[in-house]
């Protein structure tokens, strides 16, 4: 895979979606929400063309703040975990990205509240709120259990769309890239419907 990797999280649509493309363009994923479920269900494909899939995110119980994510692979094991921190993520998000249920693996912060909460209160104002995606752009960072930032992620100023830059920051656990790649879908997901 080449860096930065775009994430592109399509707003206007009636299920949520995103897509994931490298530097050079080539998608790496493809990622839809299941409609009606009350367990909320995300697809993972290939690309757009929805042939190949990669994985599937359930939530282990009906919509809920304390909600964990699995990622279960094609034959419906689980490969990977994420959570949000209960209360401390109230204020600033905190993601917790497992091997499985109990074994860390890496977590996902925010770096700069401020910016998350300006544009959940300004984004909302009809004609202001079209100009705020160039004011406030959130950023995240995973960090593995040793301390190491893996990823940083940015929100890039967009009119119509929400798009995130994934920078690679480190070399290490090349292995979990795309345990990491799949959190970070999952929490964008999440900070989306979060406001």
């Amino acid at each position: 895979m080449k860096y930065p990797i775009k994430l592109n999280f399509k707003k206007i649509a009636l299920a949520k979606q995103a897509q994931l493309t490298d530097a050079a363009g080539e998608p790496i994923a493809y990622a839809r929400q299941k409609m009606f479920k009350l367990k909320e269900e995300l697809e993972v494909f290939r690309d757009k063309s929805r042939e190949e899939r990669l994985c599937l995110i359930k939530a282990d119980r009906v919509i809920d703040f304390s909600a964990a994510y699995q990622f279960l692979n094609e034959e419906g094991a689980v490969f990977g975990v994420i959570k949000r921190e209960g209360l401390k993520s109230i204020w600033k998000a905190t993601y917790n990205l497992n091997h499985d249920a109990n074994t860390p693996f890496a977590s996902i912060r925010e770096e700069k509240p401020f910016a998350k909460l300006a544009d959940a209160l300004v984004g909302g104002i009809p004609v202001i709120g079209l100009f705020c995606n160039y004011l406030f752009n959130p950023s995240y960072l995973l960090t593995n259990s040793e301390g190491i930032d893996l990823f940083r992620i940015r929100k890039s100023p967009s009119l119509f769309g929400t798009v995130f830059d994934i920078e690679k920051l480190s070399d290490d656990h090349q292995d979990k890239e795309v345990l990491s790649l799949m959190g970070i879908l999952m929490m964008v997901f999440l900070e989306q419907a979060r406001g």
